[in-house]
């Protein structure tokens, strides 16, 4: 499982959730591609309520789970095995008033039109895992599902973005 906190990408993705939470708390939060699980515990620590977490990889959700409990927030951080949307479980959750994605350019390329259904109304998006020369196109991505850049910073050479529904 991927996430321990010190990657660029990781550091970026922190770093935008403090900003978001800072401004309006979320009611509903998702980290999608949550991987060892390090954002949604940051979430569901600072907010105190309910996150879910999804991975494509069942070894990853395991370690997530782990990861919550190990660091008391096991009973707010619900973590499911899922490929992109495609689980009821998001559709019951939902919409999210932030969603976390610390992936990759192309699987975030292709998503944008998914992520941004699950998203509520002038709900956050925090996009990493993308080196700088493939940041304009993941903008341009979700600009096309109605999003738009709020901030973009770059850390160790990864860039991270924020994005909001308009």
């Amino acid at each position: 499982a991927f996430g321990t906190g010190h990657h660029g990408t990781t550091r970026g993705c922190l770093l935008l959730l403090d900003l978001v939470l800072r401004r309006r708390p979320p009611a509903r939060v998702l980290d999608l591609g949550t991987g060892t699980g390090v954002l949604a515990i940051a979430a569901a620590k600072t907010l105190r309520r309910p996150v879910l977490a999804s991975d494509i990889d069942p070894r990853s959700v395991t370690v997530a789970r782990e990861n919550a409990a190990f660091n008391g927030v096991g009973h707010l951080v619900e973590a499911i095995e899922a490929t992109g949307f495609h689980s009821p479980r998001f559709r019951a959750a939902g919409p999210f008033g932030l969603i976390m994605a610390n992936i990759l350019a192309g699987p975030l390329r292709a998503l944008a039109p998914a992520l941004a259904a699950h998203l509520a109304p002038h709900g956050h998006v925090i996009l990493s895992g993308l080196l700088p020369h493939q940041a304009d196109s993941v903008v341009a991505a979700y600009r096309n599902a109605g999003l738009r850049l709020v901030r973009r910073i770059e850390i160790e050479r990864w860039s991270s973005l924020l994005m909001q529904r308009r």
